[in-house]
């Protein structure tokens, strides 16, 4: 039988390497960051990983199961996910381009930004049958019950690491800078790479 920290710490190693595969969370966090500053980068870390907080318990609640039993049900998140990805992909598309500077931003924003991100986060129902199948694969019915909160505990640190570190790296005065001289593009970029996760959830073969 496979030792419990010997699972953890290849629960550590897999949580680490999802983290930084490329998805809509890490390209608002980066978005945010060059756009915003460090503070509303942080506070969509930090909405990330309630959302990733949210799939762990809805894992552990047996949603992924229900999921599997119910098509149906998954269908309707994944569309609703999906659609919302796509109409955030047309409001990064049509962002306007800003002075630095020329605005301070405001203290709503960093609420503003948690929340965008805890959205994100949640629009893929894909997320719960991840997690559904990272603890079936790390932790057994007859795991003891510090090793389900470590799991948890070991996810929920790695998500906001990476996520925090993303936001710090991307909100340097280099980062702005280049955001800066080329906000357009990036915006354009930023909300085709959403409008492609949005259509991988709607465009689905059952």
């Amino acid at each position: 039988m496979t030792s419990p920290l010997l699972s953890l710490a290849s629960l550590t190693v897999v949580s680490l390497v999802t983290a930084a595969v490329p998805g809509p969370s890490i390209f608002l966090v980066m978005r945010l960051a060059m756009r915003r500053g460090r503070g509303p980068a942080m506070m969509a870390a930090l909405g990330t990983t309630a959302g990733c907080i949210l799939w762990c318990a809805a894992a552990a609640l047996g949603l992924a199961a229900v999921l599997v039993t119910a098509p149906w049900l998954y269908t309707v998140l994944r569309i609703a996910g999906g659609l919302y990805l796509l109409w955030f992909a047309v409001q990064l598309w049509r962002a306007p381009q800003e002075t630095p500077g020329a605005e301070p931003v405001q203290p709503s924003a960093a609420g503003g930004a948690f929340w965008r991100a805890l959205i994100v986060c949640l629009t893929n129902p894909k997320s719960v049958l991840f997690f559904g199948s990272i603890f079936a694969a790390y932790m057994g019915p007859d795991s003891p019950l510090w090793v389900h909160g470590a799991a948890v505990a070991i996810v929920c640190t790695t998500c906001i690491a990476w996520y925090a570190a993303v936001a710090w790296f991307f909100s340097t005065t280099r980062a702005a800078a280049s955001y800066a001289r080329a906000q357009k593009p990036l915006d354009r970029v930023a909300g085709a790479l959403m409008g492609a996760f949005g259509l991988s959830l709607l465009w689905v073969f059952d």
